[in-house]
């Protein structure tokens, strides 16, 4: 019976081992389903805010000056 039972627990385990990761698989496909389907609603609610909602710009000009940048300020006091 022991000699039994140690010819056994290897295919058990094996199985165990198929099962888990056939269900970790399934797990993921869902996922990754789910994450398209809420990706696709947020992307059509994006477009439809975009399309029928435009936001407004304000046209800006730059100024352009002449001169040097400084762009440290370790010539201040602290």
């Amino acid at each position: 019976m022991q000699r039994f039972l140690n010819q056994l627990i290897p295919f058990l385990l094996l199985g165990i081992a198929i099962v888990a990761f056939v269900l970790g698989i399934m797990l993921l496909a869902y996922l990754f389903l789910f994450g398209a389907i809420v990706g696709l609603i947020l992307f059509v609610i994006a477009w439809i805010r975009q399309k029928f909602f435009p936001a407004k710009t304000v046209a800006r000009t730059k100024k352009r000056t002449s001169g040097r940048i400084i762009d440290s300020d370790d010539w201040k006091k602290l």
